[in-house]
């Protein structure tokens, strides 16, 4: 009987949670109410996983997508983003959390951008087009962006410039987010080894000449880096 009554109960709280709308600010910051909100999102229970819809503040719909397990954030399905104008962004489809088929993007005007073709995560091959319909030369979707000279030049910057305020040794690992003009911002220590160590890693890093900035869609984009520096 225990067992049937706490059964009941979560599938209740599951059912309540899947009706429950979600407030989030633009850079997608859960909010308790609709002030501030730009978005909000609604989740349902599927045979197959869990399905997630998030709509502009005025119930315009922005995104769907298929989870097999919204808790690990695994997709699984299909993945669809709109323009504020109603017209298709992109669709893509994932099978396990990797993307795997054709994927496409649009712009406003409904005319495709470009079309590639994934394999379990793997980018096989794609083509680009302008907002007339032909083809242009095919880049990248997303670049990463680079320290001037690139990964070996950064870790000659830090042997050079990083002083150990102590005899630790180990990795330290840290996220930071590049700015668009190539300024280093929002730094979060994932692994570290004491706070002296950490702090100076933090230091070499804010003191870092600007790096080469990421792009997104052929454009300049901030984008989120994440770097080991280990000490031996």
């Amino acid at each position: 009987m225990k067992k049937s009554l706490a059964l009941l109960a979560l599938l209740l709280s599951i059912s309540i949670y899947s009706q429950k709308k979600i407030y989030y600010t633009e850079d997608f910051k859960e909010l308790r109410s609709t002030e501030g909100a730009t978005y909000y999102s609604t989740y349902e229970d599927t045979k197959k996983g869990t399905t997630r819809t998030t709509y502009f503040i005025d119930g315009t719909k922005r995104n769907y997508d298929e989870f097999s397990n919204f808790k690990k954030r695994i997709k699984d399905g299909v993945s669809i983003t709109w323009y504020k104008n109603g017209n298709k962004e992109k669709e893509l489809i994932y099978k396990h959390g990797k993307i795997d088929g054709i994927s496409n993007l649009y712009y406003e005007n409904i005319q495709i951008k470009r079309s590639e073709n994934y394999k379990n995560g793997e980018f096989i091959d794609g083509k680009c087009f302008n907002e007339s319909g032909t083809e242009i030369t095919f880049f990248p979707y997303y670049i990463q962006p680079e320290f001037p000279g690139g990964i070996n030049e950064f870790y000659k910057y830090v042997a050079k410039n990083f002083k150990s305020p102590n005899s630790a040794k180990g990795r330290i690992k840290v996220d930071f987010v590049v700015e668009i003009d190539g300024t280093l911002k929002d730094f979060k220590i994932i692994e570290g080894l004491n706070y002296d160590m950490n702090v100076e890693a933090l230091r070499v890093l804010f003191n870092s000449p600007l790096w080469i900035p990421g792009k997104v869609d052929g454009k300049d984009a901030r984008v989120k880096y994440g770097i080991p520096i280990t000490i031996n």
